[in-house]
């Protein structure tokens, strides 16, 4: 369940601005995950799911970069 989480944040993340805008609000990384619920490990694993799943470099390169945005909220 909490991978289903993981992986409809990281679908957000890529195309909603107000969404990313919102994680901001957190204090922390831990704070968000714990509002959202799921953990870093999940969060790996939807984002790697997203990876096998893209078909160019400009694809995976979104996914990347969503990676690097969470890591340093």
């Amino acid at each position: 369940m909490a991978l289903s989480k993981a992986i409809t944040f990281v679908k957000r993340a890529t195309t909603e601005i107000a969404f990313r805008k919102e994680c901001y609000n957190c204090q922390s990384r831990q704070e968000l995950i714990d509002k959202i619920g799921f953990d870093e490990i999940e969060f790996d694993d939807a984002i790697n799911m997203q990876l096998v799943k893209c078909q160019t470099y400009e694809e995976a390169e979104v996914y990347q970069q969503i990676r690097m945005w969470f890591l340093s909220l």
